[in-house]
């Protein structure tokens, strides 16, 4: 068992990166080299006898344990962009836009045989989000701090999935038609109808199949003696306008 891995008892979870000096909880204290030598389902104590859960640090703990910088793109959204562009593993990725590097580093982990290339403006972003990707190990993306809309006139490659999570998107779609490859798929997330409505208009313009535009909810449910009912603390996310170049 190597690091990182995540310590668990109930609600309250950890991330260990390193198995080494202490980690302190609400339980007290827990000194990280006693993980050496453990698997993953094992149980270490705190000094206060408190028991916490080893187990593996997965892709679905990307959300959760990720350091944030910009709003992430929830795994709702990222998901539904992976199945709608019939996503392979062996695909030429533009993420435009990396923020924490949520949406690059989930692409990245079901395109294993392929590349992500992620592109921020923002140097504090760009950093969080190459700590991130540290953390999860992902070895498959280059990440480029700069403007995409002057980044992508330097690109050799044709594109499989370009996804636009950026400021004035639908300015760049043009762009990405050029750079995508014939059957590759365009997908923009935005919060805002009239942003979502410039993009999906300006999709179609420049002749994109098939485009729509969707928002998907999540409801989650809480069970309690009396009966069962929903309880979603965040209701809208974001829109997703997604087409094909053909």
């Amino acid at each position: 068992m190597e690091p990182p891995v995540i310590l668990e008892r109930g609600r309250n979870s950890y991330l260990v990166e390193k198995f080494e000096g202490e980690l302190h909880t609400h339980h007290g204290i827990i000194k990280l080299e006693e993980l050496k030598g453990k698997n993953y389902g094992d149980i270490v104590r705190t000094h206060l006898g408190v028991k916490y859960r080893i187990v593996p640090f997965s892709p679905s703990d990307f959300f959760r344990f990720f350091r944030r910088s910009a709003t992430p793109v929830m795994p709702k959204d990222i998901g539904a962009v992976i199945a709608y562009s019939a996503l392979s593993p062996d695909s030429l990725i533009l993420d435009a836009g990396t923020g924490s590097g949520m949406v690059a580093a989930y692409l990245a982990y079901f395109n294993k045989y392929g590349e992500v290339v992620t592109v921020e403006r923002r140097r504090e972003f760009a950093r969080v989000a190459r700590q991130n990707f540290r953390t999860a190990g992902l070895k498959n993306i280059h990440q480029i701090v700069g403007d995409v809309r002057f980044v992508a006139d330097g690109f050799k490659k044709e594109f499989d999935l370009i996804f636009l999570d950026m400021k004035d998107d639908a300015e760049f779609v043009g762009k990405a038609k050029e750079i995508l490859r014939s059957g590759g798929h365009l997908a923009v997330y935005n919060p805002y109808i009239e942003a979502t409505k410039r993009v999906y208009e300006e999709m179609v313009k420049h002749g994109f199949f098939g485009v729509e535009s969707f928002e998907l909810v999540k409801i989650d449910l809480e069970f309690k003696r009396v009966g069962t009912r929903p309880t979603s603390p965040i209701f809208h996310t974001g829109y997703i306008t997604i087409g094909r170049k053909v």
